[in-house]
């Protein structure tokens, strides 16, 4: 996928990751280290499929995400509890990011 090879080239830059899924092993890292400066965790998906992804900051400012984060302001409210949590289909929130990340190399 194009994706993934483009975020593992630029994995050892964090200031140049736009984000990136953390499987199981990265996760149990990602707790003991934290989250890397300039970048936000969040939680994709249903109570019943949910994935834990790290974003950048700078994919706050782009129109999708505004909008993702409207519907999770309009089902959570602005004081969720822990990591921000976004309700939308695992997979739609991929697109989102790839169709960012093609903006970006365009």
């Amino acid at each position: 996928m194009k994706l993934h090879g483009w975020i593992m080239k630029r994995r050892d830059d964090p200031e140049n990751v736009m984000y990136r899924r953390l499987d199981d092993e990265d996760e149990r890292k990602e707790d003991r280290v934290g989250v890397s400066k300039g970048c936000v965790p969040v939680l994709v998906g249903s109570e019943e499929r949910m994935k834990r992804f790290v974003i950048h900051t700078k994919l706050f400012k782009h129109p999708s995400i505004l909008a993702l984060l409207e519907m999770a302001e309009q089902e959570f409210g602005y004081k969720q509890p822990g990591i921000l949590r976004i309700p939308c289909d695992v997979e739609y929130f991929q697109q989102v990011i790839r169709s960012i990340d093609f903006c970006f190399q365009e």
